[in-house]
């Protein structure tokens, strides 16, 4: 019946509680600190997330509203004064281009959230994909079609960036045979290489020195570079990505579904605030989003079922 909370009866449920809460609950803050304002929006996970939180809050009567860091004369400490002249008390904090560097916001005076795992220091509740289930559930999709040597190709940045969770998986696999739904396939070998720029050239020598049948990345980097070298992608080498994306639909691989990593921090800070918890969590919370598998036809072989 198109029924919205009411934030301000929130607030005010608040007050009666011995909160105080200022007019601008309404608003979040999103705060960024790339190297340039809008540089946040060249990523696609990230634009996701953003147009899933704005999404979520649109729908519980909040607004999210960016604030850079690099803005001139800006810094951690007077941001935080704005905000918390302005009586915002939500705090939005974006996956940053330095894994784990620190920022010196006044921590207390928010109730915040991130997303992922770039962002450490200090640790807030976050929302982040289910890296882990991303990578194991590849990997048994590829055991169950028939593939044999799968090999992980990761810049060695975004490993980081997902705190090596994708990595873990593999590693793992590596050290196990993994049992298919139709039985045990004993020959199925998992193979790993973290690349950078300098490295990346060596991309399909590594393949071929491994036999690789199948190619597992997060985005479509490697693939290119294997066609540079001559190589038919999919079929002298098949090819997922962990990071499936709408705009390449013949790519398969793991939807991590960003838009409800947006909307599941939103509902977390949300919760936050009406409850009048500030500052850095005692014990911070992860909420992980699983992520779902898409067939493309860069798997020439095709698991049961699909």
């Amino acid at each position: 019946m198109g029924y919205r909370p009411d934030p301000l009866l929130s607030a005010f449920a608040s007050r009666r509680r011995g909160k105080k809460i200022d007019s601008n609950i309404t608003t979040i803050a999103y705060l960024t600190n790339f190297n340039s304002r809008n540089e946040w929006m060249n990523n696609s996970f990230y634009n996701s997330c953003y147009t899933g939180a704005t999404s979520r809050l649109e729908g519980l009567g909040y607004k999210l509203e960016h604030f850079w860091l690099g803005e001139k004369d800006m810094n951690a400490a007077r941001l935080s004064k704005i905000l918390y002249s302005r009586g915002i008390l939500g705090l939005f904090v974006a996956p940053i281009p330095e894994v784990r560097q620190h920022i010196e916001m006044e921590w207390e005076r928010f109730s915040s959230i991130t997303t992922g795992y770039s962002f450490l220091s200090p640790n807030l509740h976050r929302s982040a994909a289910h890296h882990f289930h991303a990578i194991q559930e590849s990997l048994r999709n590829l055991c169950d079609a028939g593939y044999k040597r799968v090999g992980l190709c990761l810049y060695a940045d975004t490993s980081r960036r997902v705190d090596e969770l994708w990595l873990s998986g593999a590693l793992l696999a590596e050290n196990r045979r993994l049992d298919a739904a139709n039985g045990s396939q004993k020959n199925f070998q998992v193979f790993h290489f973290l690349f950078n720029d300098n490295t990346l050239k060596d991309v399909p020598d590594w393949c071929h020195r491994n036999k690789l049948d199948v190619l597992i990345s997060d985005n479509l980097i490697a693939m290119h570079e294997l066609q540079n070298a001559g190589y038919n992608v999919p079929g002298d080498i098949d090819f997922m990505t962990l990071n499936w994306e709408e705009s390449d639909p013949d790519i398969a691989g793991i939807d991590q579904r960003p838009w409800h990593v947006g909307a599941a921090a939103m509902d977390m800070v949300i919760g936050a605030i009406q409850r009048g918890e500030r500052g850095v969590p005692k014990v911070p919370l992860t909420t992980m989003v699983e992520g779902v598998w898409k067939d493309g036809v860069s798997l020439l072989k095709k698991r049961p079922g699909a």
